[in-house]
């Protein structure tokens, strides 16, 4: 690509973007919810929560998604492709109907995956930018190419989320059955659906019986989707904040900073906040310790003496360093895989060990010094790590960065050792 065509296709991206933000819901809609919000017979917190939805909501939901479909996945495409581990089906007007949603660049960088020749893909791509789904599917049937590649990269895209908006009542009702029945392991996704259901049910009811009642229930639930969905949207923000360029955040912070959404935000931001620090219960090793020995190693009863907010601070001082992924998640499964004690639910993954240059050496230090055993064939299988030593594991250990021998010599004095 050119540096002319690059940055042709950047102002291309940011117009698209700013567009989306600036106009998230389709304009005929918008009229009408312009028209609602302006009519002084329509209860103010009624209006309110249909201004949140028109002025923050919707075009946080949007422009995440904008960037996620039209710049992230695309820099991550060769290694989506090459996952052989993922095998989605997709009919071929669901492959259309998702490529729609995407800048004409995009669309370009998805059906390079295809094994197909330039006027077959440009082909493809005229008959996405003319409309033509019937002509989209008879030339991408044609080519009798194996179209996996492409349903990796379309079953990855963010949903169009005002597609909603377009569809017939009975779609609506589907849709929505779709969204209620489908279960999440997280508890965030799991909230918005619970939301989505009970919406759903004043949806039900508002059609049965159009009711001041029914209404006020309809907004009140509508309320209670939209905190979810945007507290979903934030956190996602928030936790890939680095992620984001300059300019993306810049225009959501102009959604955010709005009035009508800066309590709101706060409130949501303050609760993220709280998230994110992590703190052992004080009764932490006096708890029932796990049953299955094979899933932890032995803490040393010197450590467990010394207390569970001392514990704390080894731990938080490990993620603080990068040695593990700093998210209260990964630092209670540490906590359990070091000894034993709240056994973190469901299946537990491995932990990404990142030492100084790559090494394991620090990680063993850990496993020397704090644990009873030295099994390094636990750490092995509880631990990932870009080098593993090849033997004699312990010998390593003060090979470990000497900030970090001399930190643990500090919390840990009298148990783990400091040599020059």
């Amino acid at each position: 690509m050119t540096n002319k065509e690059a940055i042709r296709r950047k102002k291309l991206y940011y117009e698209g973007l700013e567009r989306v933000i600036v106009q998230p819901i389709p304009e005929m809609f918008a009229n009408e919810i312009d028209e609602i919000i302006n009519n002084p017979e329509i209860e103010e917190d009624h209006q309110m929560i249909l201004r949140l939805w028109k002025e923050v909501s919707a075009p946080l939901e949007v422009a995440i998604a904008f960037i996620y479909n039209n710049r992230v996945l695309p820099q991550h495409k060769e290694l989506i492709v090459n996952n052989e581990a993922e095998k989605p089906f997709m009919q071929l007007d669901e492959i259309y109907d998702t490529l729609k949603m995407l800048l004409p660049p995009t669309v370009g960088e998805f059906l390079s995956v295809l094994p197909i020749g330039s006027n077959e893909r440009n082909g493809l791509l005229d008959s996405i930018e003319c409309d033509d789904k019937n002509g989209f599917i008879s030339l991408l049937e044609k080519t009798h190419c194996d179209t996996t590649p492409l349903a990796r990269l379309c079953s990855h895209c963010m949903d169009d989320v005002m597609a909603g908006l377009t569809m017939t009542q009975e779609e609506r009702i589907f849709s929505l059955d779709h969204l209620v029945g489908t279960i999440y392991d997280d508890a965030e996704n799991e909230r918005c659906r619970e939301a989505v259901a009970q919406m759903q049910s004043s949806i039900e009811q508002l059609e049965e019986e159009d009711t001041p009642e029914s209404t006020n229930q309809f907004y009140s639930d509508f309320f209670d989707y939209l905190v979810s969905q945007l507290t979903a949207d934030l956190h996602y923000y928030w936790n890939y904040y680095d992620l984001f360029t300059l300019k993306e955040r810049n225009l959501i912070e102009s959604i955010l900073d709005k009035p009508i959404a800066v309590n709101l935000v706060n409130l949501v931001w303050e609760e993220y906040k709280a998230s994110l620090e992590f703190a052992l219960p004080d009764d932490f090793f006096h708890s029932k310790c796990a049953a299955d020995d094979t899933e932890h190693l032995h803490i040393k009863l010197s450590v467990e003496d010394k207390g569970a907010e001392l514990f704390t601070e080894f731990i938080n001082y490990v993620a603080e360093k990068g040695y593990i992924e700093d998210s209260p998640a990964v630092k209670n499964l540490f906590a359990y895989r070091l000894t034993g004690y709240y056994r973190p639910e469901g299946d537990l993954p491995t932990i990404v060990w990142n030492g100084r240059n790559g090494k394991s050496y620090e990680l063993i230090y850990l496993i020397r010094y704090l644990c009873d055993r030295g099994d390094y064939k636990k750490m092995r299988r509880f631990f990932e790590c870009p080098e593993w030593v090849k033997e004699k594991d312990s010998s390593y250990a003060h090979s470990a960065d000497t900030e970090f021998r001399r930190k643990m010599a500090e919390i840990y004095p009298g148990v783990c050792a400091f040599k020059k």
